[in-house]
């Protein structure tokens, strides 16, 4: 056998360092910030020491979690909000895709779930960092459009029940581990109480 290239081993990096946020979403899913870093080596069936290998420790696997799931929120965030569509439409397509985005990737609703609480549970430098990302990039393109919508004066307020209607929903599928979230359906409640 010949010795791996420089560019298998980063493969392998990079799938174990997704196998572990995997694992850490799931974890906190179930155990919230009490998890260990032991417990998401037994989720991920690594040993603990590769885990330690990757993060010091589980604010800072939380950290590098909440930062990949913020790309892709953006990625998706952006991908909708330049769809040619009115306003009210975008926002409904963009509900959609993140209750679908949430049932795949966890780390992407704990993301969205941690920001309703201001990051709170996070070291204060994570916590402002990640807020005002989350604000910049994820809030602030939802209450641009939703003030095509509703007008500038309820524009913050309605994206602020829109998302966490969305999380709160979510959230009873997700931590009861049930995988039938109706996202369409679901959409279509929320949006019958948003009004031009």
């Amino acid at each position: 056998m010949s010795p791996r290239t420089k560019e298998q081993n980063e493969q392998i990096r990079e799938a174990r360092i997704r196998q572990i946020r995997r694992a850490a979403a799931d974890v906190y899913l179930a155990r919230g910030l009490a998890f260990e870093i032991k417990d998401v080596a037994a989720q991920a069936e690594v040993g603990y020491g590769t885990v330690y290998h990757y993060y010091s420790n589980k604010f800072l696997l939380l950290r590098d979690l909440l930062e990949q799931a913020a790309s892709a929120a953006r990625e998706l965030t952006d991908k909708t909000m330049a769809e040619a569509l009115p306003a009210r439409e975008r926002l409904r397509l963009l509900s959609v895709r993140l209750l679908g985005l949430w049932s795949e990737e966890r780390s992407v609703f704990i993301l969205y779930k941690m920001a309703s609480e201001k990051f709170h549970q996070l070291p204060e430098g994570s916590a402002r960092a990640l807020a005002v990302l989350f604000d910049d990039e994820l809030y602030r393109p939802v209450a641009d459009a939703m003030r095509e919508c509703v007008g500038s004066e309820a524009a913050e307020e309605t994206a602020n029940m829109l998302i966490g209607s969305l999380v709160g929903c979510a959230g009873l599928w997700l931590y009861r581990s049930r995988s039938d979230l109706d996202a369409e359906r679901m959409a279509d409640l929320l949006f019958e109480g948003i009004r031009s």
